[in-house]
């Protein structure tokens, strides 16, 4: 029987690379948009001016980590620890633990609500997840 690992863990790797172009290249696309989220966000602004670089370059190398081979794992490993750390702060919008509700997003992401973009982090640390979990002990 054909071992299908390698086909998931490919298949999980070329979704979050879409996820990482499409997310960096949208704040790209529009800085001044992107600089004016990260400065009205619930942290201090110090943060958002530090974000406001390091996040779509992260973003972009984490592209790069994934594709190389010999990096890959990494790449899911970040990934997996960047879309948690999303999820946990988009999950304290939805259950109201800041002052305001301001997101930096881009592109979709911009237009949903928030329990909707809930979900959708969720769903896609889950996939970085399991992505992760292949690579690690799927393989043997």
């Amino acid at each position: 029987m054909m071992n299908l690992i390698p086909v998931f863990i490919l298949a999980i790797t070329t979704i979050l690379m879409m996820l990482w172009a499409y997310s960096s290249l949208s704040k790209f696309m529009d800085l001044p948009r992107f600089r004016r989220g990260l400065r009205n966000q619930a942290f201090p602004k110090w943060v958002g001016a530090l974000l406001f670089w390091t996040l779509p370059l992260t973003e972009l190398l984490l592209i790069l980590l994934l594709w190389l081979p010999d990096t890959r794992l990494s790449g899911m490993y970040l990934s997996a620890i960047l879309l948690l750390i999303f999820t946990i702060y988009i999950g304290g919008a939805v259950y109201g633990f800041y002052d305001r509700y301001p997101c930096p997003c881009g592109g979709i992401f911009r237009g949903m609500r928030w329990n909707t973009h809930l979900k959708v982090n969720f769903i896609l640390t889950g996939i970085a997840i399991a992505g992760l979990l292949l690579m690690e002990f799927g393989t043997n």
